[in-house]
């Protein structure tokens, strides 16, 4: 089997976009779909990129695929490696009106059901030629790695607390409302024992939206009776209708309550989370970045017309 540095000169850049896919998406199908091309040709590429580097990159028990421990040590420079060519050829497609070119855009889960979508479908329909991935973060802390382990060049996320060497770009602040069955008893505004007398169901510790909610009831100086926790955002909602307890959401997931036998109560004071854009500072060497930056942060009466 050759060394790692003599077989270096024969990687290539699909060779490490395989790995990284396969890492990313779980699993050799939903890799070669986000590819676009065939297992078999996923599985060369895995292969040749083994071969190059003289090492066993995955393990397999059962239906169970995990990188090797050095896999794990080779993932962290092949992301930089891909970022590192990704600004490479969105400076060389700067030149050409942002013709081509690839970026990742990540966000909280929460935001890839309110907010993403229509920054990412806006950016998209000014540069169609640009690759985009759109990914999920679970929390907080996974969209952080997200950011710094280069698997997104830029993630939408709360943006209080986070550490001081990531770059933020503030939005604006989403806006929260609780929702209840219809028939639930209560005003229209959230009181101490409004949550006082009702289940809570909200997502697990570590997540954004349960850490706005606990300090709702702190706020109130209230304990919720009981708690449901699911990791399901979408579910939060008709949840708390059927249990005949509360959720705490955005106010677009709220909405949802209309159709399902639920109501919005509001607060009395606005409960706020202050989102925006989060990305290293090296990032901006990319003009993909830079122009993804300036399509969420200005209007579309203030953007130039891009040239095709």
């Amino acid at each position: 089997m050759s060394s790692p540095s003599a077989a270096s000169a024969g990687l290539s850049i699909p060779q490490l976009e395989a790995l990284i896919a396969i890492v990313d998406y779980g699993s050799y199908t939903a890799a070669a779909d986000v590819l676009r091309i065939s297992q078999p040709a996923l599985s060369r590429r895995v292969q040749s990129l083994e071969k190059a580097l003289g090492v066993q990159l995955f393990t397999t028990t059962g239906r169970v695929m995990s990188l090797t421990e050095t896999g794990r040590t080779i993932l962290g420079p092949a992301r930089r490696a891909l970022r590192e060519t990704s600004t490479l050829e969105s400076l060389a497609a700067s030149n050409r009106t942002l013709a081509s070119g690839f970026l990742r855009v990540a966000g909280l889960p929460s935001l890839m059901a309110t907010v993403v979508p229509d920054h990412v479908g806006r950016f998209h329909r000014r540069f169609p030629g640009v690759r985009l991935d759109v990914l999920g973060a679970q929390s907080t802390d996974d969209l952080i790695d997200s950011v710094r382990l280069a698997r997104a060049d830029l993630a939408f996320g709360a943006i209080e607390g986070l550490p001081s060497d990531l770059e933020i770009v503030p939005l604006h602040d989403q806006e929260f409302s609780a929702v209840v069955a219809a028939q639930s008893e209560g005003g229209n505004v959230v009181t101490a024992d409004f949550l006082r007398s009702r289940t809570l169901v909200t997502l697990p510790q570590g997540t954004s939206i349960r850490a706005l909610t606990d300090e709702v009831y702190r706020s109130q100086r209230v304990t919720p009776p009981h708690i449901i926790t699911t990791t399901q955002r979408d579910a939060l909602v008709r949840l708390a209708i059927a249990a005949n307890g509360i959720t705490i959401v955005p106010d677009v997931l709220a909405q949802a309550a209309l159709v399902s036998s639920g109501r919005i109560v509001d607060f009395e004071r606005p409960v706020l989370r202050s989102i925006g854009l989060v990305h290293e500072r090296d990032a901006l060497r990319s003009p993909l970045v830079r122009h993804f930056i300036a399509t969420v942060t200005t209007s579309d009466a203030e953007l130039p017309t891009p040239l095709r």
